[in-house]
């Protein structure tokens, strides 16, 4: 048994000014009739990199501002469906930089295969958002938030849902600046139907301890908002959506069919939000974030060879059954001093694998060699999740925020996989070895984490403050497994067997605090001062125990 603790204590003082960036500035024309290109996509890649550090779109105008940008050397490219891509290579350096104007030209290939059509002004650009009308962009009844944002310009969904807009990744969607079941994007862009959204804005949104203290500290988020529907507010609507059917390799082949099926109710209002979704399907198409199965198999992974770890069986293959059901309300009370949130979630899941494989290696001999393998894999998970947000004003200089998460996950697992290798000599087999082996098990987890910010304006001064930030968590994680292995060698002098019969168990404890408070002091009104104390501490223990079992 080996346990691991790790201890830190930190305590600094830091005096900070606003960073100094520049804005780089650029003009779209068309270059056959010298027209506006609006709405194209504006980036900037730092050289040497892969991933694009700034994005924007051009305005009406064709005019595009890319904000903040640090000294440096870059790759600037403008992208338009139908216009082939712009790119020039830009160094800035102590003074903003304007390109002036810039001709794009069509590319006719695309312009003979596409047609576009919009409704109103599909995109308006303002200095932090970006904001889509989602009626100018089609899509059908039945579609969910994923179609929705695939088709917006600067926005993707990759093949596990997960979403980024402008080369960010959205770890946030909120409704209306009220948020929406926490820190679970995948909930609402799975389960909120495309039609009763109006709108959707992409912004870049600085923390709550910059927003309050008007210092920039550097941890700015991408965020989603949506906006409903007016005909959506001031009561009840919902949507109902199923299906059913075969993969089309699998008709007649007596495979089970495949369905799904999504629900969501819904009440907003200006004061309060109240939703209820449902989800369940075999699609292999979560709804949720499986914090339960992820735990599972991350523990699995790190115990030390006991067990193969899921190791044969890979994550996008068999079928998996997930279902859901969340609630999630938001109330604005005492004549909107606070904002009261709270949710909670259920989801499940289950998976199963059967594979089957042969490989025949030819060999200069004849004696070939024929490789069999058999294997089935079993697993099921469930989890519940609650999560409150609360903020309050006392009075315009004080106020506080507190966002506390609970977790709990429970799941098993069963595997079992046989494998033979046999010699083939013309018509004559031969047996080389051959085996098997089987682990099962089961785990149990829970953790909590949370967030807290106490806000303090400090006399008439603006910009002199006092805020208090601490984030904690705690996690509790167990699992208990069985394996069971035999394998047959031939050798000259006959068979050799090996047999393993193990059990295993594992647990591991993880916590740490994190608290900084915070004084800034205005100097001038780009200059501030700002002191700070801050304090970690983390404690991390694991226990790792196997045996030979009877």
């Amino acid at each position: 048994m080996r346990k691991f603790v790790f201890c830190i204590v930190s305590i600094f003082l830091s005096i900070s000014a606003i960073a100094q960036t520049r804005k780089v500035t650029i003009s779209l024309e068309d270059a056959s009739n010298g027209e506006a290109v609006s709405f194209a996509t504006v980036s900037l890649t730092p050289k040497g990199a892969s991933k694009a550090s700034k994005y924007t779109l051009s305005d009406a105008s064709g005019n595009a501002s890319l904000e903040k940008v640090q000294k440096g050397s870059y790759t600037l490219k403008a992208e338009l469906l139908g216009y082939k891509t712009y790119s020039l290579e830009i160094s800035v350096a102590d003074k903003d930089l304007a390109l002036g104007k810039v001709k794009m030209e069509q590319d006719s290939q695309v312009l003979d295969a596409a047609s576009v059509s919009a409704v109103g002004n599909p995109i308006t650009v303002k200095k932090d958002t970006i904001e889509y009308n989602a009626s100018s962009f089609r899509t059908t009844d039945n579609d969910m938030l994923e179609q929705l944002l695939k088709k917006l310009p600067g926005v993707e969904v990759d093949s596990d849902g997960k979403v980024t807009a402008n080369g960010e990744e959205i770890k946030k969607i909120t409704i209306d600046g009220k948020t929406f079941f926490l820190d679970d994007p995948s909930l609402a862009t799975k389960n909120i139907p495309a039609k009763i959204v109006e709108k959707v804005k992409v912004v870049e949104k600085k923390s709550d301890q910059a927003m309050f203290t008007g210092i920039d500290d550097g941890e700015e988020e991408t965020i989603i908002d949506l906006s409903i529907k007016r005909g959506m507010m001031n009561g009840w609507f919902g949507n109902v959506m199923g299906g059913g059917g075969h993969d089309i390799q699998t008709v007649g082949l007596g495979q089970p069919a495949r369905w799904q099926g999504a629900a969501m109710v819904g009440n907003f209002t200006d004061k309060r939000q109240i939703s209820l979704i449902l989800n369940g399907n075999n699609t292999n198409n979560r709804g949720f974030n499986d914090m339960a199965g992820s735990m599972m198999t991350a523990m699995r992974g790190g115990s030390g060879g006991m067990g193969r770890g899921g190791g044969m069986w890979g994550n996008n293959s068999g079928i998996l059954t997930s279902w859901m059901g969340g609630l999630n309300g938001v109330w604005t009370l005492l004549d909107g001093r606070m904002d009261l949130g709270g949710n909670y979630l259920y989801n499940g899941s289950k998976k199963e694998i059967e594979e089957s494989s042969s490989k025949i290696t030819y060999k200069d001999d004849g004696r070939d060699l024929i490789s069999d393998s058999d294997g089935w894999s079993n697993t099921l998970a469930q989890g519940h999740r609650f999560g409150i947000r609360l903020e309050h004003k006392f009075s315009d200089k004080t106020s506080i925020l507190f966002e506390p998460q609970f977790n709990f996950g429970s799941g098993s697992f069963d595997e079992y996989s046989k494998t033979a290798t046999l010699t083939r000599n013309g018509e004559q087999r031969d047996s080389t070895n051959r085996g098997f082996s089987s682990t099962n098990g089961a785990n149990n987890s829970w953790q909590t984490s949370g967030f807290l910010l106490f806000r303090q304006k400090i006399g008439e001064k603006a910009g002199r403050t006092f805020s208090v930030n601490m984030r904690y968590s705690y996690s509790d994680n167990k699992i208990t497994g069985f394996n069971q292995s035999m394998t047959d060698v031939l050798f000259d002098d006959g068979w050799q067997s090996s047999f393993v019969n193990q059990r295993y168990d594992s647990r591991s404890q993880a916590a740490s605090i994190r608290a900084r408070a915070v004084y800034t002091e205005p100097l001038t009104d780009k200059l501030f001062l700002e002191m700070s104390y801050q304090y970690s501490w983390s404690h991390n223990t694991q226990d790792k125990n196997s045996y030979d079992s009877a």
